[in-house]
């Protein structure tokens, strides 16, 4: 791994600076040929290597010189497309002479002439001088000419000291990345997990100031709503014909079951830790939601002779609120199954697993489902899951969604997750 790293970036690397190579003789290219096309047509002269003056190519020979050797190039050459020279930065390729005997690769130059585009070479040697070379076309009183640039030596030789420097750089910046990497990926996590932290107690902070002004303003008052509808309902309606007081109570039911979420959600009340069966208080939950869903099956298939550690009200109130939550999800239609998986070893946990016939979770419920005010029905609070993760923590518990429906394949599950300490095994 480490040694094909270090080869991608070498090759990377090569692959830039010959980029910017090939760039910055493109850049000079379109420089020289602007320049020659502005200041050509200030002269009354034809354009032409035939009728060109001896002394305006010395002199233009000259300003390719200077400009070759400001900028590191090895020689800078016009010419037309057939490759007579007008001038060029040395005394070596004289105006009015064929360049075609000291061009790398004739055919390019050809190809570039032909069809307008600029061609570089490959990178050649002669008398063991290394050169690469750009054929750049352009265009003066219409017709095509050529700027010939050759690379200068001091880049190729630049480029062959940072192939070596390179292996070693790479080395180096591949250890630093991977431990940076390891560093930035521990760092991310404890920062996630602080944040969730942070942002689970600005909620349990908000909730715990507004639970009492909750309780006094709003669950007084419902009480005697509900208690005012059932006189007028017995007075008004003994037989049960009128639909209006039903929803009435039920509206009034549905508000006092949000408070009391909120007011659970914030209540730190000190929990007991003793044996229990959870079997009986599943029955007992079942009982008391009988009666809203009732053709939602509950299908209770835990020991009756299990055992666990804990709070009992703690799990019934675990236990209504994912009983509760599945019936929505179901629209009172479906069944719900409990079942309970055993420790597969020593020092594991035991499952109850609470598996519904739903359609499963909705994305943006599934992507934060225990945090607080997240629900995927319009009537929810979205404090039910929250609830109950905090009751099972609290609890020395854990839930965990173990499949989705919405997902594809198994229906629907949760599971409560309890220590094998505090388990009773069945008989």
């Amino acid at each position: 791994l480490l040694f094909g790293f270090s080869a991608w970036l070498f090759s990377r690397n090569m692959k830039q600076a010959r980029l910017k190579s090939e760039e910055r003789m493109a850049q000079l290219a379109l420089y020289i040929g602007e320049h020659i096309r502005a200041d050509v047509f200030s002269y009354p002269f034809d354009f032409k290597p035939s009728a060109f003056p001896t002394a305006y190519a010395e002199q233009q020979g000259e300003w390719l010189d200077r400009l070759t050797r400001a900028t590191g190039l090895e020689r800078a050459v016009i010419t037309d497309s057939s490759g007579q020279v007008y001038a060029g930065s040395q005394n070596l390729i004289t105006s009015g002479e064929s360049i075609q005997p000291y061009l790398i690769d004739t055919a390019l130059f050809a190809a570039a002439a032909r069809n307008g585009k600029p061609r570089f070479t490959r990178m050649s040697e002669i008398d063991g001088v290394r050169f690469q070379s750009l054929y750049f076309p352009f265009t003066l009183g219409k017709r095509l000419h050529m700027v010939v640039l050759e690379s200068d030596q001091v880049f190729l030789t630049y480029v062959e000291q940072f192939r070596t420097y390179v292996v070693f750089a790479s080395l180096f910046l591949l250890i630093l990345f991977v431990l940076l990497t390891a560093g930035l990926f521990v760092l991310d996590r404890k920062f996630q997990a602080a944040l969730e932290t942070s942002r689970r107690n600005e909620h349990l902070a908000f909730l715990g100031r507004t639970s009492a002004e909750l309780a006094h303003e709003l669950k007084n008052p419902l009480a005697i709503i509900k208690a005012s509808v059932d006189v007028l309902k017995r007075k008004m309606d003994p037989e049960g014909k009128e639909a209006a007081f039903n929803y009435l109570s039920d509206e009034v039911m549905r508000l006092s079951r949000l408070i009391g979420n909120i007011l659970g959600f914030s209540k730190d009340r000190p929990l007991e830790s003793k044996p229990f069966r959870p079997r009986e208080a599943l029955l007992v939950v079942r009982e008391g939601q009988r009666l809203e869903f009732p053709n939602v099956a509950w299908i209770v298939e835990t020991p009756e002779t299990l055992e666990i550690m804990g709070d009992r009200d703690i799990f019934r109130q675990v236990s209504d609120n994912l009983g509760r939550n599945a019936s929505n999800a179901m629209a009172g239609q479906g069944s719900l199954r409990v079942t309970y998986e055993p420790p597969p070893k020593p020092g594991a946990s035991g499952r109850l697993l609470f598996t519904d016939s739903g359609p499963g979770l909705p994305k943006h419920v599934k992507a934060k489902l225990f945090q607080p005010f997240v629900s995927g029905s319009k009537t929810g609070t979205g404090l039910g899951l929250s609830i109950i993760k905090n009751l099972c923590e609290r609890s020395g518990w854990s839930i965990t969604l173990v499949s989705d429906a919405a997902a594809g394949g198994k229906p629907t599950c949760f599971a409560v997750a309890v220590p094998g300490e505090r388990i009773t095994p069945t008989a």
